[in-house]
């Protein structure tokens, strides 16, 4: 068994990017497209079952993309490169993959938690390095 990439955004950028993408006018008219091409859920069809189809699936997930132009090219990959799916389908998909998992959850808040912890460090150290640049002409303050 292959192991699965992840689902969820390796970093801010990314997520940024994703957003943009989905977002735009060429992705909602390839996924009106796919929805018309196949508007039955196609992982039920497999099952025998008909159900009405909802959401567009990318099978290669574009968060494994490195750069913009790979994702624009995992997105816009053609309908071949989509699945037409149900909610309950979708949510199966992605829970399988392990991106909606608690554990998933949790970790990719401890992931934000410690970036922002950074970033705020990274400001403070910044602010401090700027303040302990005291002017020699002036002489230092007592307490």
């Amino acid at each position: 068994m292959t192991k699965r990439l992840p689902w969820r955004c390796k970093n801010a950028k990314q997520a940024k990017d994703k957003a943009i993408i989905y977002n735009s006018k060429q992705w909602q008219e390839l996924r009106i497209q796919k929805l018309r091409a196949n508007p039955l859920c196609q992982e039920c069809e497999k099952q025998g079952i008909v159900r009405s189809a909802h959401c567009v699936h990318h099978i290669v997930p574009i968060e494994t993309a490195t750069s913009m132009d790979e994702m624009r090219r995992l997105a816009f990959c053609g309908l071949d490169g989509l699945l037409s799916l149900c909610d309950e389908c979708h949510a199966r998909i992605h829970k399988d993959e392990g991106s909606h998992t608690k554990q998933a959850v949790q970790q990719r808040q401890t992931e934000r938690h410690e970036r922002w912890k950074d970033r705020l460090l990274q400001r403070f150290a910044s602010s401090d390095r700027d303040s302990q640049h005291p002017d020699p002409e002036t002489p230092a303050a007592s307490f």
